[in-house]
C-alpha cells in the first residue's frame, strides 16, 4: 500500500473532536445547558397553564437530544474534519456577508422595525449566500417576513418592533 506524502491533508490522522458532527454536537450541547440553566429563572407553570420557563425548557430539552445525536453519529461515523476552513474566498465571503447581516438585523431592527430588517436579512441570505436571483430573492424575503409577522405579530400576539418607519 502506497501512502499518501506527509504534506497532503488525507495522509493526516484527526483526533474524533476534529470532526465538524463532534464539534458542533458538543457545542450545541453547550448551549443546550447554559440556555437550561437560564430557563430556570422563569416560571415552569403546568402543562395546562405553562409559564413562562415551558417552552423554553421543552426547547432546550430537544436542542440537547439533537446534539447528542450529533455528537454520537460524529463518534460512531468517519465525517468532515475541520483541516482548513473557509480556505476558499467565496466561503469566506458568505460567511462575513452573513456575520455582518445578523449584526445589521441586530442593531438595526429596533429602528427599521421587523418587517423591514427581516425581510432585507432574507435578501442577504437568499441572494447573497445563497446565489439566487433578485426575482427569486425578493419573494421570498417579501413572503418569509410577512408570513412570520402576521405568525407571530397577529396569531401568537407577540409584541414585534414597529420601528420609526412605521406607525
Amino acid at each position: 500500500m502506497v501512502r499518501p506524502p506527509t504534506g497532503d491533508p488525507a495522509s493526516r490522522t484527526p483526533s474524533r473532536w476534529a470532526r465538524a458532527d463532534v464539534a458542533g454536537g458538543a457545542a450545541l450541547l453547550v448551549l443546550a445547558a447554559l440556555a437550561w440553566v437560564a430557563a430556570r429563572a422563569l416560571p415552569l407553570g403546568a402543562l395546562s397553564q405553562p409559564g413562562a420557563g415551558f417552552f423554553p425548557r421543552i426547547l432546550t430539552l430537544l436542542l440537547a437530544a439533537l446534539s447528542l445525536v450529533l455528537l454520537v453519529r460524529g463518534l460512531t461515523r468517519p465525517g468532515v474534519v475541520f483541516t482548513e476552513p473557509w480556505t476558499d474566498r467565496p466561503t469566506r465571503r458568505r460567511l462575513l456577508l452573513m456575520t455582518g447581516a445578523l449584526v445589521f438585523y441586530i442593531a438595526a431592527v429596533g429602528t427599521l422595525g421587523y418587517l423591514v430588517t427581516t425581510a432585507a436579512l432574507f435578501v442577504v441570505m437568499v441572494r447573497g449566500v445563497g446565489g439566487r436571483g433578485w426575482l427569486v430573492s425578493l419573494a421570498v424575503a417579501a413572503l418569509s417576513a410577512a408570513g412570520s409577522w402576521y405568525a407571530f405579530g397577529r396569531l401568537l400576539r407577540v409584541n414585534l418592533p414597529a420601528g420609526a418607519l412605521l406607525p
